[in-house]
């Protein structure tokens, strides 16, 4: 069952709270810190069925006390079961480092391993996030505490694969090309790779021999179990592709260039 962000939030306070220092009383307290902005970076993380992909993110935060060095969590709230807790920094290491006396900067990295994803996580990804000031009471969580949430978003995707076959190479004068391709995503539930669901928008793409620009051809849709089929009438020798501009779900993929002399 999924927990939901808040409570995976709720859980970083208690920690905080039971191992976190004292800190002297201030009559300020009863002003919570603010997160100003986040950033995660890159912004969009193809995944494909096997390995793991580490990508960062970076939270702003002030207070008038300034910024607890380790009082900080970051969470990815993701579109289906799994949400992405960041990576446990090395031991001595700060997670947060002022850039003035009241302010800080937040610094995480996230590993996304595919197995622990499954075809329904694929998505936009949220920031929430979870900062504490120096002035908080670890023994009360009174003050000096504050969250925030949708502050950068990340797409993890399904990474895509395409072939294309172009048949037969010297048509008959009058007769065109047929065109055969197939866009598979990465299956995350069950390793390897599944043909994509039909609908998916797939572009045929042609190049001549000594050209530097790929001129495109038809835009197509994928049927049953990813395939792609269309006929085009012959042109000068070169290159032909199949291009997936890729969903929020599936990662762009192009087909190795095909060779029709």
């Amino acid at each position: 069952m999924r927990r939901p962000v808040t409570a995976t939030l709720a859980i970083a306070v208690a920690a905080l709270t039971l191992f976190a220092a004292p800190t002297a009383a201030r009559a300020d307290r009863a002003i919570p810190p603010r997160i100003l902005s986040g950033t995660i970076h890159p912004s969009v993380v193809p995944v494909g069925p096997e390995g793991s992909r580490t990508f960062s993110a970076s939270f702003v935060a002030e207070d008038d006390s300034g910024i607890r060095p380790d009082g900080a969590e970051a969470i990815l709230d993701g579109p289906g079961p799994t949400d992405l807790t960041s990576d446990r920094p090395p031991s001595g290491t700060s997670i947060c480092t002022p850039t003035s006396p009241t302010r800080a900067t937040c610094r995480f990295t996230f590993t996304v391993n595919s197995g622990r994803l499954t075809n329904a996580d694929a998505g936009t990804f949220r920031l929430w996030a979870l900062v504490t000031s120096n002035d908080f009471d670890p023994h009360t969580g009174s003050g000096g505490l504050v969250t925030a949430g949708d502050l950068d978003s990340v797409r993890i995707q399904r990474l895509s694969q395409l072939t294309i076959d172009v048949f037969p190479k010297r048509p008959r004068p009058g007769y065109p090309h047929g065109v055969v391709g197939r866009l598979t995503l990465a299956d995350w539930d069950n390793g390897g790779y599944i043909g994509a669901p039909a609908g998916l928008g797939v572009r045929l793409e042609y190049i001549p021999y000594g050209g530097s620009t790929w001129q495109p051809v038809a835009d197509l849709t994928t049927g049953r179990g990813g395939v792609v089929l269309t006929s085009t009438p012959p042109r000068a020798p070169g290159e032909w592709t199949l291009v997936h501009e890729g969903t929020e779900t599936t990662s762009f993929g192009s087909a190795p260039a095909f060779d029709v002399p």
